[in-house]
């Protein structure tokens, strides 16, 4: 009697151990749906695409500074921003930094990869950052069988293409340090803005050192013309902490309309 009662205890004790790894798997597999449902290369796939992209994925936090990955490393991982501050950039020879991209909630680093597994560009993080992470074998097969997908990342390759166009012609001699600044902010301000008593206020630590490197631009140059516009009230520095009291001033500015 002994024998069979300590067996029914144990097999009564394993199957709700069963039962509960069970829920635990239905309920991470809910919230990872739901985080997916951030990304905007996920946000038009069918049910039976996510379900599948929610079984390979995971969560992962990086604090500021963290560097992700470095410029011609070979990494086998797709990663999508579900919140923070992700910025992409060339090392330079003499240790500065050229950055090409910034990226936030919603945004997928590193889809290149899908082609070849080395990356072109290094990558830190400017804010404390939550990352959604794919393995890129098992990315590959969830995209080989949805056109939805696949369209998605030919659309986010094409995007990146074009914002390096725009950022090569917003650089050249021909526009101003002082306006590439007021154009630079007002997207800092659209992209990564949050409201304030004050205006809109940039989400994350921008040192002027960095902003010149995201410019391309000398820091002395960026130093003095940033100084410029804080005179004139259209932006306001506390704490490496950009404020824009009116997006579209600064716009105006840029465009050469403003008028103090």
């Amino acid at each position: 009697f002994f024998y069979y009662r300590t067996k029914y205890i144990f097999l009564v004790v394993k199957y709700n151990y069963f039962l509960y790894n069970i829920n635990n798997v239905f309920v991470e597999v809910n919230f990872l749906k739901k985080e997916l449902a951030k990304i905007k290369l996920f946000q038009n796939l069918d049910k039976e695409a996510l379900n599948e992209l929610a079984n390979i994925a995971k969560i992962k936090e990086y604090k500021k500074g963290d560097l992700l990955y470095s410029d011609r490393e070979k990494i086998h991982t797709i990663y999508f921003v579900i919140e923070g501050v992700a910025s992409l950039y060339k090392p330079n020879p003499d240790n500065t930094k050229k950055v090409v991209f910034l990226f936030g909630a919603g945004d997928v680093l590193n889809e290149v990869i899908i082609y070849e597994n080395t990356t072109l560009l290094s990558c830190e993080f400017l804010a404390p950052t939550k990352l959604l992470e794919i393995d890129r074998e098992d990315f590959v097969k969830v995209l080989e069988k949805s056109y939805l997908l696949a369209k998605g990342v030919i659309e986010s390759l094409i995007y990146k293409n074009r914002v390096m166009s725009h950022q090569i012609k917003n650089t050249s001699n021909s526009i101003t340090v002082d306006r590439q600044i007021a154009l630079k902010l007002y997207k800092l301000a659209r992209d990564f803005g949050i409201e304030t008593d004050l205006g809109t206020e940039i989400n994350f630590d921008l040192s002027i050192t960095y902003l010149s490197e995201i410019l391309g631009a000398k820091r002395e140059t960026v130093s003095r013309q940033v100084k410029v516009l804080s005179e004139l009230g259209l932006i306001k520095v506390v704490r490496k902490r950009f404020t824009i009291p009116n997006q579209n001033t600064l716009l105006d500015y840029f465009h050469g309309t403003y008028q103090n």
